[in-house]
């Protein structure tokens, strides 16, 4: 009986020791699928991680092709405001510079007209010396 007890409990032990073991491989096992499947998933990770890096490079290439053209817009608008700046000089310039030569030809006329004016006056006083002069400026009617 005790032989029997000893083989009961010798089968027992071997028993408990070798489904641990198997549960321990059990779980190791669920562990290496856990770790290739983890695995697999972090690759699909990586992959979509380069799908949006490539995305993100073509739409930086569209911004950059959007750049060049607000830039080629900006020039054009430079040159319009530049044009437009000598034009709108031009409208509030003018009537200083019509004004300018309005006085200057006014000034130009009145010195002729005093030259004239002393020209004048000085033919008159040869008119009382010289008959022939006196004769001209009563044909003309300025004396």
């Amino acid at each position: 009986m005790k032989n029997i007890l000893l083989i009961v409990l010798l089968f027992s032990f071997l028993s408990t020791h070798s489904y641990a073991m198997d549960n321990s491989e059990m779980i190791l096992q669920e562990i290496k699928q856990l770790r290739i499947d983890m695995n697999k998933r972090f690759e699909e990770v990586d992959k979509r991680f380069e799908q949006v890096d490539k995305r993100l490079e073509q739409v930086d290439k569209r911004f950059e092709q959007v750049d060049k053209r607000f830039e080629q817009i900006d020039k054009r608008f430079d040159f319009m405001q530049n044009i437009l700046y000598i034009l709108m000089g031009l409208v509030f310039g003018s009537p200083f510079i019509a004004i300018y030569l309005r006085d200057k030809k006014e000034f130009e006329e009145k010195k002729n007209f005093e030259n004239l004016k002393g020209i004048l006056f000085v033919l008159r006083e040869m008119a009382q010396d010289n008959e022939k002069i006196a004769k001209s400026l009563k044909a003309a009617s300025l004396l």
